[in-house]
């Protein structure tokens, strides 16, 4: 398969958000006159706007998918009242209008367990989180309101859930996200999108279907259940994809689709280059 470059969900994209693409300008333009130029600084910039997005999608999908429906029947003996809800999905796919649904329900998105964070990471997740929740609170508040109109309930804002929403869209962009491959006949050529798609980190659709999870890559490469490898198709097919995955053998029809993590070839070659710059 080959993902064209107008589905790549970038920085560049984010920025150009309707709801959110303003507040992202202002933070990227305030972390520049701090003097965050460097490359380490764009690619963590890059991560928190794709974080956002998939956050800000996350809520309006909840809101637009769903209708609040009251559990406890009403108000309980002794006027008390139990304010526990569900949203009970009731558009079903006719909400995938959004352009980044698709890839958004594909994503492996952590439950609140799940949520754990290295250690050396805490702090900056824990900050990029708030910053994303402030943002997101006010598109749940608006999506919810639509959502609930009319419907016989009070208007919910779901304000106790951006925290936890951010967290989650923060973790799973860090996880989820694909640097500029090689090419596809030489993995330590230059790395960038094909066609239009440019540099920086991106979410690819199709891609994050195509690589196992980390644990589990290095016990299907032992098998030898790899039977693909992603890259950047060449420059003189002509071809406006941003990335190709093609097959390293024959596969039958119906094949399961396992493909080379080309990110854990580039990390390795960045620790090896590493050592050897130290004294």
């Amino acid at each position: 398969f080959e993902v064209p470059a107008s589905m790549l969900l970038t920085a560049d994209v984010a920025l150009r958000d309707r709801t959110i693409g303003r507040d992202l300008s202002r933070i990227e333009q305030q972390q520049r006159q701090r003097g965050g130029a460097s490359a380490a600084d764009r690619t963590g910039f890059e991560t928190f706007a794709l974080a956002a997005v998939l956050a800000v999608e996350r809520v309006q999908r909840g809101a637009v998918r769903g209708r609040l429906r009251r559990q406890d029947g009403g108000v309980l003996g002794g006027g008390k009242v139990l304010p526990q809800w569900e949203v009970k999905d009731e558009l079903g796919e006719k909400a995938g209008g959004r352009r980044w649904s698709p890839l958004v329900a594909s994503l492996q998105w952590p439950a609140e367990e799940e949520c754990l964070i290295e250690e050396g990471r805490a702090e900056a997740v824990t900050a990029g989180a708030a910053l994303i929740a402030q943002l997101v609170e006010p598109v749940a508040r608006s999506a919810w309101m639509r959502a609930t109109q009319r419907s016989g309930v009070a208007q919910a804002t779901s304000e106790e859930d951006c925290g936890c929403t951010a967290v989650q869209a923060l973790l799973l962009a860090m996880e989820a996200q694909f640097g500029p491959p090689p090419p596809l006949d030489s993995a330590s050529g230059e790395r960038r999108w094909g066609g239009r798609g440019g540099g920086g980190v991106a979410l690819c659709p199709l891609a994050n279907l195509a690589v196992l999870p980390r644990d589990a890559a290095a016990a299907a490469a032992a098998a030898g259940a790899v039977n693909a490898r992603l890259g950047r198709p060449p420059d003189s097919s002509g071809s406006d994809g941003a990335l190709r995955c093609v097959a390293t053998r024959d596969l039958p029809a119906g094949a399961l689709v396992i493909a080379a993590d080309y990110r854990e070839e580039v990390e390795e070659a960045e620790a090896r280059a590493g050592e050897e710059e130290r004294p």
